[in-house]
């Protein structure tokens, strides 16, 4: 617990976040700044809303009024997000003369998984799980002949959401706001029941308001799994080719074309071809951690790079049309090492990626790929892990779906904090120094070590105002269990 929200966090919200009752009544305005402490500061394991509430002292909440909070339909909380984000935006526009400057957009679904008994409305439950309690209910026997436990599939209820972070020139990591994939036998309040946006839908979407509210001089460098390989994205990145290209892998099942029917497939496996190709059409591309020329978009910890650390590639580059997809940038590429899980530097990998500007190089086109791992796979595992993104335990989606949007806030906190220590290197330049490599955990320790910061400051004015000293007396009183500490009295 601390004593009261730190003042990064209150001037955050004075400069980005949104005044009056059009997101949000005041008393929920007045208690976002203390839930974001809650979601920041929490040691405990997971995020719960007993946690959030009581991290902060003078501004405590039990379990039943955060609950509230959340199921208010008047806290409009993704409509926040967006408006924070459309000022964060404006401060870190680029100023560029000539040319464009490139940011990083990277998408990914993730899904928050509950126990198989949730009650919460929407949440989806595999189908290989209800098969099997239906043959549990019919008295089905739960070993195998060999009396062996039998694979139960899939135990748990979960909501899929679509996230996205942009990373700007300058390495700054921002949270967009989150997309919900409704499930078939969910009705949204002041949704059409037939209307079902997939996560490529609510991925278009995504991009086309970012393309509506980013700065000049700003190209999108969009990177997704194959998932996202889709007629639907390449067509409308065709469309925006000076703001926008899209890079994504494709899977083993993809057709070549011929150009006068570019969406017939002339049954040519790409995948096929690619492996047929000789040694000697490939050139090889070797990457050493911080020296890659899209290190400004990663955020590598401060440890030297070893050998180790080489990651070497054998590329081959070509513009072909693909059925569907139009003429589009084919990369196929062998990469050394491999997981398996472990590193392994004598396998290789086989993996084809497509780019919608067929003039890039199969050399950039690696570079920014490689990009999404850090920019996406690693940011939805530090809000799991680190923020609390799937730790909600109620029973309303729109409050899930708050509590998400507050982490995300929470997040994008985090990346302002450190942008505004790297400007400002002489206010603590111990921080500064820890900021620059630091990633989610590192700055909530930052943060952590502000708030203590704070606590001995006010102890410190406690010798001369009554009101510090009852504040103080309080706060001991609650740490300890006690009525009467005098720890603040013991302690100016």
């Amino acid at each position: 617990m601390i004593l009261k929200v730190p003042a990064s966090i209150v001037n955050f919200f004075r400069e980005f976040v949104p005044s009056g009752v059009k997101y949000a009544p005041d008393h929920i305005r007045r208690a976002l700044p203390a839930m974001v402490a809650g979601v920041v500061l929490t040691t405990s394991r997971r995020r719960s809303m007993t946690a959030i509430g009581g991290t902060v002292h003078a501004a405590r909440r039990d379990k039943a009024t955060v609950s509230r909070l959340l199921t208010r339909r008047d806290f409009r909380s993704r409509d926040i997000h967006w408006e924070v984000v459309l000022r964060v935006l404006k401060k870190l526009a680029p100023t560029v003369k000539r040319g464009k400057r490139d940011w990083l957009l990277a998408l990914d679904g993730t899904a928050t998984k509950r126990g198989a008994e949730t009650k919460i409305k929407g949440a989806i439950q595999s189908e290989k799980a209800i098969a099997t309690r239906k043959k549990r209910k019919a008295g089905a026997p739960r070993t195998r002949s060999d009396g062996k436990s039998k694979k139960n599939g899939r135990k748990t209820k979960y909501h899929t959401f679509l996230l996205a972070s942009l990373t700007t020139h300058t390495g700054t990591r921002i949270p967009l706001p989150r997309h919900t994939c409704d499930p078939k036998d969910y009705k949204r309040v002041g949704k059409p029941k037939s209307r079902r946006d997939t996560q490529l839908d609510l991925g278009k979407i995504l991009i086309r308001r970012v393309l509506e509210i980013k700065p000049e001089g700003v190209r999108l460098v969009v990177v997704a799994d194959s998932y996202f390989e889709c007629a639907k994205l390449y067509a409308f990145a065709k469309q925006n080719p000076e703001d926008l290209v899209l890079i994504t892998p494709t899977d083993s099942d993809r057709c070549f074309a011929n150009e006068t029917t570019p969406s017939k497939s002339n049954g040519e496996r790409i995948r096929e071809h690619g492996l047929s190709l000789s040694g000697n059409d490939f050139c090889r591309l070797d990457l050493r951690r911080g020296s890659e020329k899209t290190v400004r978009y990663r955020r590598y910890s401060a440890r030297k790079p070893t050998s180790k650390d080489r990651r070497t590639y054998r590329l081959r580059h070509e513009a072909r049309t693909v059925a569907g997809l139009g003429t589009v940038g084919i990369v196929y590429s062998w990469k050394t090492p491999v997981y398996e899980p472990r590193r392994n530097h004598r396998g290789k990998s086989f993996k084809i990626l497509f780019c919608s500007d067929p003039t890039w190089s199969a050399e950039r086109i690696v570079e920014w790929y490689e990009c999404r791992w850090t920019a996406i796979e690693i940011l939805i595992r530090e809000l799991k892990q680190q923020l609390g993104f799937a730790d909600h335990t109620g029973q309303n989606l729109d409050a899930l779906e708050r509590h998400i949007d507050v982490v995300l806030l929470s997040f994008l906190y985090l990346e302002m904090e450190r942008a505004r220590l790297l400007e400002e290197p002489g206010e603590r330049p111990a921080a500064t120094a820890r900021a620059a490599a630091s990633r989610t955990y590192g700055m909530q320790e930052v943060v952590r070590q502000e708030a203590s910061r704070e606590l001995i400051e006010t102890m410190k004015q406690s010798r001369h105002s009554e009101r510090k000293r009852r504040l103080l007396n309080s706060f001991f009183e609650h740490l300890t269990g006690t009525h009467d500490t005098g720890v603040a009295s013991a302690y100016p």
